[in-house]
């Protein structure tokens, strides 16, 4: 599968990709400056030993993609999403934001609700938004000489989306489950600000969840 990541020179989006470029997926790194995602590209190819990475500006990594995430900061989520709703809008969309505010570190969603409901509402009816991942470590992610013992939950209203996510964790090793519909973004989106406390806290970098019971 083509995957773009915008925000793929981020910690996280950068660490997901190193993931699922090992999994045989073509990874497309995005950003507004296609020299700085090439950049990261040819870093990620070092990382990895993977050829199936590439670089370019936003635009043209979302054209070129199967399946676009969203990893921008949460203070350029609307205007990246806004910026893109053209190519976005034909395509599924795993937002992987989280809206935070700091000192003292929050949880501070958009009039929407939550990034993904954010996301949801720019783009339109007939849009296809999945939510998931926020509580795995970018950490853990970009530590490829580890193998993932996390679990994480995938929320949205295309149950076809949510298997298709579901499916890209358990191949780098996340078992993910279907958590419900998007208007239960902000719960999970709210994780992430009280996991980095945790870290904090415990003197961690990388605690997450693991579900029991099924």
């Amino acid at each position: 599968m083509k995957i773009a990541i915008i925000g793929g020179t981020g910690d996280m989006g950068y660490a997901l990709g190193l993931r699922l470029a090992r999994a045989n997926h073509t990874v497309i790194i995005g950003s507004r400056s296609a020299e700085r995602a090439e950049s990261a590209a040819e870093t990620a190819r070092q990382a990895t030993g993977c050829a199936n990475i590439c670089g370019t500006d936003n635009e043209s990594a979302v054209r070129s993609a199967d399946l676009v995430i969203l990893s921008v900061p949460s203070a350029g989520h609307r205007a990246t999403v806004k910026c893109l709703k053209a190519e976005l809008a034909a395509k599924p969309v795993l937002d992987i934001t989280v809206p935070m505010a700091f000192k003292p570190l929050r949880y501070a969603p958009p009039a929407e609700g939550s990034n993904a409901q954010e996301t949801a509402a720019i783009l339109g009816e007939g849009c296809r938004v999945a939510a998931g991942f926020h509580t795995v470590s970018a950490v853990l992610l970009a530590d490829l000489d580890t193998a993932l013992d996390v679990d994480a939950l995938v929320i949205g209203n295309d149950a076809a989306l949510k298997e298709q996510v579901i499916a890209l964790g358990k191949d780098i090793g996340i078992t993910a489950y279907d958590a419900g519909t998007l208007n239960l973004a902000c719960s999970l989106e709210s994780q992430t600000p009280m996991l980095i406390g945790m870290n904090k806290r415990y003197g961690s970098k990388h605690i997450g969840f693991r579900l029991t019971g099924f």
